[in-house]
């Protein structure tokens, strides 16, 4: 299922979605609810594709070392390269310049949050335009080149931590790599349950006859994701890595049908 990784290397790829399927009206059709299990066999969702492979919507993620610290604070920063001021961090606060990528700082350090799956900062997106105000290529083409590089370097790598950061599942699978354990996301779950109530989800959707319908699917599958968030934060907490992992990936398949019913929409 999942194993301990060697040097960290993060691999939240974006998967391509699958393509939308055309609604089938169906006059007077009652609300169809999203079933909670089924018995039937796997073998019955064959055919159904991208959609029961579950994807992870996210943004490439950069490399980061195994050093990263453990949380919040910014980090202390090291010694400006350009004036030689203590504590510059992502850029420096006495002379402005950018500094070079640390792969000891990872993603929550940038925006001075604690390692946690649970953020407890409602300004994530506030930060992200602060970073980027500064570390910005465009705001130091009249640098050397050699400060440009390392502008291009770091607001790209905000971008990802800000991306990685505001999705709870990127965010999960994000904290399980920071503890060495590598998960194959092209791995298909076998479980037939879940993989039935997937397929009857998608029918669902497709059958809905307007979009009052697909908005009461769409609130019963977000409980669902819901759900298996709150699991992943409890068994990340306790350090239960089998049970966090497999919440991983019932997230996946949840936030995989809730995009289905946004395209409907």
């Amino acid at each position: 299922m999942w194993r301990r990784a060697g040097p960290l290397r993060l691999h939240l790829t974006a998967a391509a979605g699958a393509a939308g399927h055309g609604a089938r009206r169906t006059p007077q059709r009652p609300v169809p609810t999203v079933p909670s299990s089924s018995s039937a066999s796997a073998s019955h969702c064959r055919g159904h594709g991208a959609f029961l492979r579950g994807s992870s919507t996210g943004a490439p993620s950069r490399r980061l070392s195994d050093r990263a610290g453990g949380g919040g604070g910014g980090g202390g920063g090291g010694e400006c390269w350009s004036c030689g001021a203590s504590g510059a961090f992502l850029s420096c606060g006495s002379c402005g310049s950018v500094q070079p990528v640390d792969p000891a700082v990872d993603y929550f350090q940038i925006f001075g949050l604690e390692r946690e799956y649970n953020i407890k900062d409602n300004n994530l997106e506030g930060k992200y335009k602060d970073w980027q105000k500064k570390l910005h290529p465009d705001l130091v083409h009249s640098k050397s080149e050699k400060e440009r590089a390392f502008a291009a370097e770091q607001s790209a790598l905000v971008i990802d931590a800000y991306r990685t950061l505001r999705k709870p599942l990127l965010r999960a699978l994000y904290l399980l790599q920071l503890e060495g354990i590598h998960i194959d996301e092209e791995k298909t779950i076998t479980d037939p349950e879940l993989l039935m109530e997937m397929m009857e989800i998608r029918e669902a959707v497709n059958e809905a006859s307007d979009p009052q319908t697909v908005e009461k699917i769409q609130s019963q599958i977000k409980r669902k994701l819901e759900t298996w968030s709150i699991s992943f934060q409890e068994a990340f907490d306790k350090r239960d890595f089998d049970s966090a992992v497999k919440a991983t990936q019932r997230m996946r398949y949840y936030e995989r049908a809730v995009e289905e019913t946004v395209k409907k929409l």
